[in-house]
């Protein structure tokens, strides 16, 4: 882009992608390129059953972040096409950057959860792991608690001061956006629970159900203004999420208990 061999916003979103899209196939490519005389001969399988294990975690990240985009990005898209009115898309867009802006805050955790998590797994065991999720569920409970009643009482007031148009945005659909981001940092916290976990596939496969169904809730019009009808499409599918991958959480909690519980001793 810089030394004009590209142009235009194609050409910038393959640019965005490459990156990650690369770090994501570097550890299969590099175990896959392992030829029988890299090691002993055992370790060939081995390595090669790491190689399938990697890329199918990298695929399973990949799919969640594209539902991720999805939650944030298609009720913009959507509320566009759906909408004879040109303003509402820039509507959508300001009353999700609510869940848009503490989502990139989270990352910096988001991104230190996962080797703390796979840490507490293999020292401190299940009840330091859970602990530490019950832990990061409540602040973001509490914060986004406190976000949701901080909309409730200001929120038009602080659409006004922002983007001069609080006739737009009424009191409680920017409540529903605070509850939706708030299961959206919960489902983000399973979400690397699940991966430490080795559920990987289960959670994108609960990522892409939710991102599905929310694209076929802005489809569906069910709701006439195409501002409240993303404000509560989000909440719901975000809490959708949450459910899923609590239950995933739940089924690998009871797993970890029961593979550390002592055996019984035979009669």
């Amino acid at each position: 882009m810089a030394v004009g061999l590209a142009s235009g916003q194609t050409a910038v979103a393959l640019g965005m992608a490459a990156a990650p899209l690369l770090s994501l196939v570097v550890v299969p490519l590099a175990f896959s390129r392992r030829g029988p005389g890299d090691g002993d001969a055992d370790a060939v399988p081995a390595a090669r059953s790491a190689a399938r294990g990697a890329g199918g975690f990298a695929l399973a990240v990949f799919a969640v972040q594209l539902a991720e985009q999805t939650l944030l990005n298609a009720a913009v898209l959507l509320a566009d096409l759906t909408s004879p009115d040109p303003a509402v898309a820039g509507f959508v867009f300001s009353a999700l950057l609510i869940a848009r802006a503490p989502l990139q805050l989270f990352q910096a955790i988001q991104g230190s959860l996962l080797p703390h998590l796979a840490g507490l797994e293999a020292t401190a065991g299940a009840a330091e792991f859970a602990r530490a999720i019950r832990v990061t569920v409540l602040a973001i409970l509490a914060f986004a608690g406190a976000v949701a009643l901080g909309l409730l009482v200001l929120g038009p007031w602080a659409m006004d001061l922002l983007f001069e148009d609080s006739k737009r945005f009424g009191r409680w659909g920017l409540v529903l956006v605070a509850v939706g981001m708030g299961a959206h940092l919960v489902a983000g916290t399973l979400n690397q629970a699940a991966l430490t976990r080795g559920r990987a596939g289960a959670a994108a496969a609960a990522w892409l159900l939710s991102a599905a169904v929310f694209v076929g809730w802005m489809l569906s019009e069910a709701i006439a203004d195409p501002l409240l009808r993303a404000e509560a499409g989000y909440a719901g599918a975000a809490g959708l999420l949450c459910l899923l991958l609590a239950a995933i959480y739940r089924r690998s909690s009871a797993r970890a208990n029961g593979a550390r519980a002592p055996a019984k001793p035979s009669p």
